[in-house]
């Protein structure tokens, strides 16, 4: 069964995906996200998470929540509003919003809608049901990866080899290309759970970027590369900590350690690159921002 964490990872890493969810073209999607931030939000003081949230990098910009619905819940609007109104609470009161919710179907819609039915009519919560999505030609692939998800175990191996195919003609970033080759892979994987991995890269005729040798090549050759942007994020750190501390030496021992922990940041991100790891799995394995670690890949490409 496809679950909930794998659409998070596709907005992650495809972010107008979710505009072009919204109705969006294509070139409003991917201007609009440039101005998100996608992250997982633990709110303080509470045991609330929201999974799906894009917050704005500038003002005037509404926030948008994401929750996606595989399965009944009768409090989904209750819990996404109790979400919102958390962060609204613990942020900025008079921030905008939008609500989302992606149902697998409408028949997992809650029956008793009065309470939202002002919010709905505002524009302030917004419905999408997958199974009705419609599959429009020459769609972006953002989209397109998000109707395989749809797919029946039968229709799913075909569309999926379609959409690979794209992802090598259209995605020139070889991190990118990598993170949505592997998101088709895991899909797959969900609708034909009787199949390896290695029977279902040769089904789909996926050769692993990540073992390529103009991969590996740039592995190496952006090491140096790589450790000096751990360096700048390092000694910002380091700083931060020699102050916070109040060491003798201050800034200058803060820099020092800055140096020494970006370093150790910009092997390991290298290290990790060369065994196959995704940008967001060596983010959680290094507990660092994603951000930072797909700066460096890139960094990597570059060189």
């Amino acid at each position: 069964m496809i679950t909930d964490p794998i659409f998070y990872r596709l907005f992650e890493t495809s972010p107008e995906t979710f505009f072009l969810l919204l109705g969006m073209s294509a070139d409003l999607a991917a201007a609009t996200a440039a101005r998100y931030e996608f992250q997982a939000l633990e709110f303080k003081e509470t045991a609330h998470r929201a999974d799906g949230v894009f917050l704005p990098k500038e003002a005037g910009l509404p926030l948008y929540f994401l929750e996606v619905q595989f399965y009944p819940l009768p409090s989904v609007f209750a819990d996404l509003l109790t979400k919102v109104y958390t962060y609204l609470k613990q942020h900025d009161p008079g921030q905008p919003y939008c609500g989302v919710v992606l149902f697998a179907n409408r028949g997992l819609e809650p029956t008793v809608l009065t309470p939202y039915l002002p919010l709905m009519d505002a524009g302030m919560i917004q419905r999408f049901y997958l199974e009705e999505m419609t599959e429009l030609a020459n769609a972006p692939l953002g989209l397109s990866i998000l109707d395989l998800i749809r797919q029946t175990e039968n229709q799913a191996p075909a569309v999926a080899r379609t959409l690979v195919a794209r992802a090598k003609a259209e995605i020139e970033d070889l991190a990118l290309r990598a993170d949505l080759l592997e998101f088709i892979e895991t899909v797959i994987m969900y609708k034909v759970p009787q199949l390896s991995r290695e029977e279902i890269r040769t089904m789909l005729q996926i050769h692993d970027i990540r073992q390529s040798r103009a991969y590996q090549d740039a592995v190496k050759e952006g090491m140096m590369e790589g450790m000096k942007e751990g360096m700048k994020e390092g000694m910002k750190e380091g700083m931060k900590e020699g102050m916070k501390e109040g060491m003798k030496e201050g800034m200058k021992e803060g820099k020092k350690e800055g140096i020494k922990e970006g370093m150790k940041i910009g092997f390991a991100i290298a290290k990790l690159a060369a065994e196959k790891k995704s940008a967001t799995e060596i983010a959680a394995l290094l507990e660092v921002n994603v951000d930072l670690v797909r700066q460096v890949l890139a960094e990597i490409e570059r060189a």
